[in-house]
C-alpha cells in the first residue's frame, strides 16, 4: 500500500499546485501560486456565504424541507462538471500512458490515485456548497445528534454517484470526439440548447409562481418546496437523501449503497478496461485524421491562405482540440446568445414575476432589468478570456512560433483574433435581439450592441497584452495556464470590473449616455492595448 500512498501524494500534489508551490524556486512563481492559492480561498469563501443566505432565505419562506434535496443536487452538479471536465487528461488519453501503465504497481492503484484528486475535489466542493445548507437545515429543524451524523455521511457519500456518471459521460464524449471531426462544435451547441431549455424552464416556473393567487412568502414557500421536489425528481439520490434526514432507515441504506456500490463498480470497470478503453480513444483520433485528411476537407487544407488566416485557424483547432481549454472559454459566447434568447421570449417582466413584486414597483424593476441586461451580455463576453493563456500554451513548443517566418505583430494579431471572432460574433447577434425587443429609443439600441462588444474586446486585447508581456511556458498541464495564469485572473478581473462600472453609470445620472460613452472609452482602450501587444517581441525574456 506504500506505493498507493505515494501515487495519491503525486497526484494531488499536481491536481492541487503544491507541488509547484513547494518545490519551485522562481519568486514570481510563488507569488503566482500564492495568488491562485487566495483566489481560490475568497472564491470559496463567497460560494460559502452565498449558499448559507440562500438556505437562509428559504427557511425564512418555510421551505426548510426542500433545502436538503437542494444541497444533495448542488454538490452532484458542481461533481459532476468538475469530474467531466478533468476525466479527459487524468483518467483518458493522458500524457505518457504507456510509461504510467507500466509501472511496476497494480494498474489498480494507478486507477485509484488517479481518481483519489476527482473525490478530493467532490468532497472539497460537498463541504463548501452543502455544508452551509445542511447546516442551516439541522439548526431550523433543531435536529438531533442522530440526524447530524446522517447529513455527515450524505455529504461524504454525495460525491460518488455523480463521479461514477461523470466518467462515464467523458468517456462516451471523448470515444465520439476522437471519431467524429466537428464532434465539439455539435456537443458544445447540444450544451447551448440545453442551457436554454433548462433556463426557459425554471424562469417560466418562476413567473407562474410569482402571478399565482398564492400571494406574498407563501408563493415563495411554495416555489421552494416545488424546487426541492424537482431536485428529487430530477436526481432520485437527492430525495433519498431528503428521505433519509426525515429518518428513513431503508432510504439512508439505498442512498449509502447505491454510492458506495456504483463507485466501486466504477473503479473495477477502469481497472479491467482502462486499457482497452485509450485504446479505443487512440484508434478514433487515427480515424478521424484519416477522413479529415480526405476529399474536400483536404482540398480546402491545402488552399493557399494570408499568413493571419493560417495562424487564426491554428489558434481555433487548438482551442477546439484542448478540452480544458475549450470548455472554460466556450461558455461565454454561448451564454452570451442564451441571456439574449430567454430575454426576449420571457420578457423583462418575467424578473418581477419572478420576484412577486407588486404591479407599480414591477414596471419599475422591468425598466431597471432593461438597463441592465446589455451588460450582463458584456459579462459573457468579458469572460471569455481565449487569448488570456494563448502565448502561455505554446509551451515548449515556442520555438516553432519564434521562428516562423512572419512578423511577431501577425501572430500576436491571430491570437487576438479568435477570441475577437467569437464575442464579436456573440455581441452582434445577441446585441441585436435585445435591442429589437426591449431598446426604447436609438441610444438604448446602441447600448445593447456596444456594451457586449466592449467586453469581449477588453477580454481578447488585454488578455493577449498581458499574456504576451509574461509567459508562462513551463507547465506541465493546460490547466495551468487555462485556470491558474495570472493573465487570465487580470483579464477576467479587469473585465468584471468595466461591467460593474458600465452598469453603474448606467444606471447612475448619466444614464445611457453615460454607459454609452464608457463602453466607447473601453473599445478604444482595448485599441490602444492591442497596438500595444503587437509591438511586443516573443523572444524569451
Amino acid at each position: 500500500m506504500g506505493s498507493l500512498a505515494a501515487l495519491v501524494k503525486v497526484q494531488a500534489y499536481g491536481a492541487f499546485g503544491i507541488g509547484r508551490l513547494l518545490h519551485s524556486r522562481d519568486a514570481r512563481e510563488r507569488g503566482r501560486l500564492v495568488i491562485s492559492v487566495l483566489g481560490a480561498i475568497l472564491l470559496a469563501v463567497l460560494i460559502v456565504a452565498n449558499a448559507w443566505s440562500v438556505a437562509s432565505a428559504l427557511v425564512h419562506i418555510g421551505a426548510t424541507d426542500a433545502l436538503p434535496s437542494i444541497a444533495v443536487a448542488a454538490v452532484s452538479l458542481g461533481c459532476a462538471v468538475t469530474t467531466f471536465i478533468k476525466a479527459n487528461g487524468l483518467l483518458f488519453g493522458f500524457k505518457d500512458f504507456d510509461l504510467v501503465v507500466t509501472m511496476p504497481v497494480p494498474l489498480w492503484q494507478v486507477v485509484v490515485s488517479r481518481v483519489a484528486p476527482l473525490y478530493g475535489m467532490g468532497l472539497a466542493t460537498s463541504l463548501v456548497m452543502g455544508a452551509p445548507i445542511m447546516e442551516r437545515y439541522i439548526a431550523a429543524v433543531g435536529a438531533p445528534a442522530a440526524t447530524v451524523a446522517v447529513a455527515a455521511v450524505v455529504l461524504v457519500l454525495a460525491p460518488l454517484i455523480p463521479i461514477a456518471l461523470a466518467l462515464a459521460l467523458s468517456f462516451c464524449v471523448a470515444w465520439v470526439a476522437s471519431r467524429t471531426p466537428f464532434a465539439k462544435g455539435v456537443f458544445s451547441a447540444l450544451g447551448a440548447l440545453a442551457t436554454v431549455a433548462l433556463v426557459i424552464g425554471i424562469s417560466a416556473a418562476s413567473r407562474q409562481a410569482g402571478d399565482s393567487t398564492v400571494m406574498g412568502g407563501e408563493a415563495f414557500a411554495t416555489l421552494g418546496r416545488a424546487m426541492g421536489r424537482a431536485m428529487g425528481l430530477v436526481w432520485p439520490p437527492a430525495a433519498w437523501a431528503a428521505k433519509a434526514l426525515a429518518g428513513d432507515a431503508v432510504m439512508f441504506c439505498l442512498y449509502a449503497g447505491g454510492s458506495i456500490v456504483l463507485a466501486w463498480v466504477a473503479l473495477g470497470v477502469l481497472t479491467h478496461e482502462l486499457l482497452g478503453m485509450n485504446a479505443l480513444l487512440s484508434s478514433g483520433a487515427a480515424a478521424r485524421f484519416g477522413l479529415a485528411s480526405s476529399g474536400h476537407t483536404r482540398d480546402l487544407a491545402h488552399a493557399p491562405r494570408t499568413p493571419l488566416v493560417a495562424l487564426t485557424l491554428k489558434e481555433l483547432r487548438l482551442w477546439v482540440g484542448t478540452p480544458i481549454y475549450f470548455v472554460n472559454t466556450a461558455v461565454g459566447p454561448a451564454l452570451t446568445i442564451v441571456i439574449a434568447i430567454v430575454a426576449a421570449v420571457l420578457g423583462p417582466g418575467a424578473v418581477a414575476g419572478t420576484m412577486g413584486v407588486s404591479k407599480s414597483g414591477g414596471e419599475e424593476l422591468a425598466k431597471v432589468a432593461t438597463l441592465m441586461l446589455p451588460w450582463a451580455l458584456a459579462f459573457c463576453t468579458a469572460m471569455t478570456s481565449i487569448s488570456a493563456s494563448s502565448v502561455s500554451l505554446e509551451g515548449s513548443s515556442r520555438w516553432v512560433m519564434q521562428t516562423a517566418p512572419v512578423a511577431d505583430a501577425i501572430i500576436v494579431r491571430s491570437k487576438m483574433a479568435l477570441n475577437l471572432a467569437l464575442t464579436c460574433a456573440a455581441s452582434l447577434v445577441a446585441g441585436l435581439v435585445v435591442a429589437f425587443c426591449f431598446a426604447r429609443g436609438p441610444l438604448e439600441a446602441l447600448l445593447c450592441v456596444v456594451a457586449p462588444l466592449s467586453g469581449g474586446a477588453i477580454s481578447s486585447c488585454l488578455g493577449v497584452f498581458v499574456d504576451v508581456k509574461r509567459p508562462r511556458f513551463d507547465w506541465s498541464s493546460e490547466y495551468e495556464p487555462v485556470k491558474r495564469s495570472t493573465s487570465v485572473l487580470i483579464t477576467v478581473g479587469v473585465g468584471m470590473a468595466v461591467v460593474l462600472a458600465g452598469g453603474t453609470l448606467t444606471l447612475g445620472a448619466g444614464g445611457v449616455g453615460a454607459g454609452v460613452a464608457w463602453a466607447l472609452v473601453v473599445l478604444v482602450v482595448a485599441a490602444l492595448l492591442k497596438r500595444s501587444a503587437e509591438r511586443t517581441s516573443l523572444a524569451d525574456r
